[in-house]
């Protein structure tokens, strides 16, 4: 029994050792009373099949796990990552915090889990957090760019790192990313542009021993609303201009035809008006109509000598059939 305390101890040192020397993990980490905060957890590919959970207490043999304010823990398997959503803090859950993976329940009783340590401070409602942004959860698209703003107090140097790899304090890549620090009031706002797919992450802002994560969800790009729309208004013009060409390749030759059948009905009326005039009727209304349609006959021109009206040509262009006269 005594032996296995002596390893217990040396292992705790050896481990603890090794987390206070470790770069880009959460360290510090401070939120508002009431408000809620996301800590991501790295951990070793050995672990990967380990139950995952977060343990409350300064010594880590001597924590407690924790499940009052859990609401989710999240084991992302591929990066090697587990996150922690804690909701409803108050300033007694300020303390020291293990993020935790065990093989079974059984293990935790006799040897020492896989553990990374990190310090949560929560204030209470009317003080500021000592680093914090708007927003954890951040939604970017490829090609494009980010901004983050970091708020804080302190008179530390600024760095923006991915969790797990490389900082940058004033201009540099992650991930072949370009990533540019520029100052503000309360803190410091880093751009990160030319996003990849590959750039979907956690990172953290840090100044001085404060740290805030934050994840980048970096989306394929796809068309703005108004350029969709001006592309489906195209789309509908286009259209409609087709079925304008097609219908005036239909409808022409029917409306040709149709002219061509009204010039030839207006002709047949203006010489049915001509053939069949209002004549005054009078006593002898039907000698009257039968002398005029002889001197408009079809194929004969009024007015030309040697036209035969029924009778001999005489010198003054006059004949005279049945005591009826008529002009050649």
């Amino acid at each position: 029994m005594r032996m296995l305390m002596t390893e217990l101890f040396l292992l705790t040192i050896l481990l603890t050792g090794k987390i206070s020397g470790s770069r880009n993990v959460m360290e510090n980490v401070s939120v508002q009373q009431g408000r809620s905060i996301i800590i991501p957890c790295l951990y070793d590919a050995r672990y990967k099949n380990y139950e995952k959970y977060l343990c409350f207490g300064h010594q880590p043999l001597l924590c407690t796990e924790v499940k009052s304010v859990i609401k989710e823990i999240s084991d992302d398997q591929t990066n090697l990552i587990f996150t922690v959503t804690m909701e409803n803090l108050t300033t007694k859950d300020t303390g020291y915090y293990w993020c935790s993976a065990r093989k079974d329940a059984m293990t935790r009783k006799y040897f020492f889990d896989a553990m990374t340590r990190f310090h949560l401070e929560v204030t209470t409602e009317k003080a500021t957090p000592k680093l914090y942004v708007d927003n954890q959860m951040i939604t970017a698209y490829e090609g494009g760019h980010v901004v983050i703003s970091c708020y804080h107090q302190q008179k530390n140097s600024n760095e923006w790192c991915k969790i797990g790899g490389p900082c940058v304090s004033t201009i540099g890549n992650i991930s072949d990313a370009s990533v540019e620090l520029s100052g503000m009031d309360w803190g410091f706002r880093v751009t990160m542009s030319k996003l990849t797919i590959n750039n979907t992450g956690w990172y953290m802002c840090s100044a001085g021993n404060q740290q805030m994560p934050v994840h980048i969800t970096v989306q394929r790009s796809t068309p703005n609303k108004k350029s969709r729309s001006s592309f489906a208004w195209v789309v509908i013009l286009g259209f409609l201009l087709v079925l304008a060409c097609i219908a005036v390749k239909i409808f022409r030759p029917h409306k040709e035809i149709a002219e061509m059948f009204s010039s030839r009905k207006r002709s047949e009326n203006s010489y049915v008006s001509m053939k069949r005039p209002n004549l005054q009727t009078n006593q002898n209304g039907d000698e009257e109509a039968q002398e005029y349609e002889i001197m408009f006959r079809p194929g004969q021109t009024p007015g030309v000598q040697g036209t035969n009206c029924k009778g001999n040509y005489s010198d003054g262009g006059h004949i005279t059939e049945k005591g009826h006269h008529c002009t050649c």
